[in-house]
């Protein structure tokens, strides 16, 4: 439907307010705050986002309901009130993170962030991440990855109008039921994307539309009617328990989003529907909450950006003093883009006509995709040091490396094709390689160096390759299926990498002693050495600062210490272990102890701490097989 081409005032008449609902959105963007800077005491934090669209869905239904009619008058006004509502504090975050990059970011920083910053100007960020999203990406560091719940937003901004409008004239009064069809269609489909599709799941709208709309619902009537004053305070303090215990109990409450995030949504519901009065409408609607929720959008914009260049420059792993001071940056950025950017860019634009704010919407819009692509063609010109010209080299041939390498969808992943990956063979000794991706970037490699061998390969997420697992995963699975062979004399060696942790060893140990036993050799890969972010990044930051033992510090260090834990159990029970720490870095030592280049003359990782394929190939030939590779500094 086209927006009015007349001059219209995009203001409108005040709905009732509710003060209390402008302190649950404080309620929703602390806990994000303390997540996303690393407070462990809240695991669920993150579903601050889901609280959010609960109240944007009540929000909006109950504008909609109010000021528009079956003919569609008064849908011109309500989008341009969305553009002018969020517009120009993201508008504004975008430019800066585009602009701060060309000061901070490296070239291999630059794809990426000018992809989501032109997805993201058109509100389709979640659209992106969804398609790039995999488990080698490392999200921690995109700066722009928490517009993908703004897309979601929009998204639903766009289309809801038009499915109320539609109930509104041909089933009038038959509203809530029409959103009620919403929330189940959409809450079925996130169920099923949960456990298939975790990813779309997460970032795609239609997944996601049923939280919205039961803030619909709400804003509908649906409900049971209450009238006793103590029920109804009963019922929205246990809305904020709930929500409550959804950031504390996240783990164990299933697949994310559905139907884990059932528990706050519905928290959130009790919230609206009950919560204007009582303890809990009370506590929600203090002046210092409703303010933290006054600034809630512009603080959610600004705090990501704010918290990732942190990291970027001085690593993931944040101190107790970084956390805090993280935190209370990110209030004091929202609070400045609240009164100086969100509320006067909101006003000018609503003295605007619809159609003015369109045209200055997508103005905007176009010119920060203008800059995006500006900015993403002149970013690896702008390094010339040799370590940022490698790490853009390897970021732009990673994905396709990897995959070959580890022979990802075929050998790895969630699960493998088994009849190809772990057939034995009638005319040699059978080498199965099992483990984690740790495992399967060494396939290739270990393929080329085992000559009394035929490698197979059987490399899952989200387990360890030990016996004795009482699960029923894909990879526990497969990883059972190939002790069983082992045992039945169809597999003459093994070979087990992984993440390992100290608490490992006691699994890892027992697998090895039950191998022995019947008389297969085991070889255990230690735990790979890691860094605090992306290693050629690390080694470019280095030169640019003159300071080479910044790359020391970047090393997580702290888990060496499972090293010889790990050996203890695995030599204990009769196995040979292989560790990295002793291969790349001398046994520990510090600065240029460790290994920075493979033998082919780039960056030995290439992220926190997988193993480009050269890299690989040395550590094999030099490590597990004696055949020294020289050794690159």
């Amino acid at each position: 439907m086209a927006l009015s081409t007349t001059r219209e005032t995009t203001a409108r008449p005040r709905l009732a307010f509710r003060p209390e609902i402008e302190g649950l959105r404080a309620v929703a963007i602390v806990p994000v705050l303390l997540v996303h800077a690393s407070f462990t005491q809240l695991p669920g934090g993150f579903v601050g986002v889901d609280v959010f669209f609960v109240i944007s869905g009540y929000l909006i239904t109950r504008i909609l309901l109010t000021e528009t009619d079956a003919s569609g008058a008064g849908l011109a006004r309500f989008y341009a009130r969305r553009f002018a509502r969020l517009g120009p504090a993201v508008w504004v975050m975008i430019a800066a993170v585009l602009g701060t990059g060309l000061w901070l970011l490296l070239p291999s920083d630059w794809p990426p962030l000018s992809h989501s910053a032109i997805w993201a100007a058109g509100f389709l960020a979640n659209m992106y991440f969804w398609q790039t999203t995999d488990y080698f990406a490392y999200h921690d560091t995109a700066l722009l990855l928490h517009t993908w719940s703004l897309g979601v937003e929009e998204q639903f901004y766009l289309f809801y109008p038009l499915v109320l409008i539609g109930l509104k004239r041909w089933a009038p009064g038959r509203e809530a039921f029409g959103i009620g069809a919403l929330f189940a269609l959409s809450l079925v489909l996130c169920l099923a994307l949960s456990h298939f599709a975790p990813t779309g799941a997460f970032y795609l709208f239609p997944a996601r539309a049923w939280e919205l709309a039961i803030g619909g619902l709400i804003a509908c009537g649906v409900g049971v009617r209450v009238e006793a004053a103590w029920l109804r305070s009963a019922l929205a303090l246990s809305g904020l328990a709930l929500i409550a215990a959804s950031m504390l109990l996240i783990g164990d409450m299933g697949a994310f989003p559905a139907p884990a995030a059932l528990v706050p949504c519905i928290g959130t519901a009790l919230v609206i529907a009950y919560g204007a009065h009582g303890p809990a409408g009370f506590a929600l609607s203090l002046a210092p909450v409703r303010w933290m929720g006054r600034i809630s959008y512009s603080t959610y914009l600004w705090h990501w950006p704010i918290m990732v260049l942190w990291r970027l420059e001085y690593g993931v792993l944040l101190d107790r003093w970084s956390r805090v001071g993280l935190v209370v940056a990110s209030i004091l950025a929202g609070a400045l883009s609240y009164y100086a950017i969100e509320r006067r860019g909101q006003s000018a634009l609503l003295r605007l006509s619809p159609r003015g704010v369109l045209r200055t919407g997508l103005a905007s819009a176009a010119a920060l995709i203008a800059l995006a692509l500006v900015a993403g063609a002149l970013a690896p010109v702008l390094t010339q040091s040799q370590p940022a010209q490698m790490a853009f080299t390897l970021a732009e041939r990673a994905d396709e490396r990897r995959r070959e390498q580890f022979r990802s969808g075929i050998c790895f992943g969630k699960k493998i094709d088994f009849e190809t990956c772990v057939t034995p063979s009638q005319e040699t000794r059978d080498l199965v390689l099992m483990g984690s991706s740790y495992a399967a970037m060494l396939w290739s490699a270990l393929d080329e160096e085992a000559d009394d061998y035929t490698v197979h390969q059987a490399t899952l997420l989200d387990c360890n390759p030990v016996v004795g697992h009482a699960g029923d995963s894909a990879c526990e699975r497969a990883y059972a299926r190939v002790f069983d062979m082992a045992r039945k004399g169809k597999v003459d060696a093994l070979v087990l990498a992984s993440r390992w942790y100290a608490s490992d060893a006691p699994a890892v140990g027992a697998t090895v002693k039950a191998m022995r036993e019947i008389g297969i050799p085991v070889v255990v890969i230690g735990p790979p050495v890691e860094y605090e972010q992306s290693f050629p990044r690390i080694l470019a930051i280095a030169e640019r600062r003159g300071d080479r033992a910044y790359i020391a510090r970047m090393r997580r260090s702290k888990r060496d210490a499972i090293d010889p834990v790990l050996r203890r159990a695995v030599e204990g029970a009769g196995g040979r272990y292989v560790s990295h720490l002793d291969w790349e870095c001398r046994g520990g030592q510090a600065g240029d102890g460790c290994r920075h280049m493979a033998s082919d003359g780039l960056p030995i990782h290439y992220d926190t701490g997988h193993m480009t394929p050269a890299a690989a190939r040395d550590f094999v030939r030099d490590a597990m097989f004696g055949r020294a590779t020289e050794r690159t500094r």
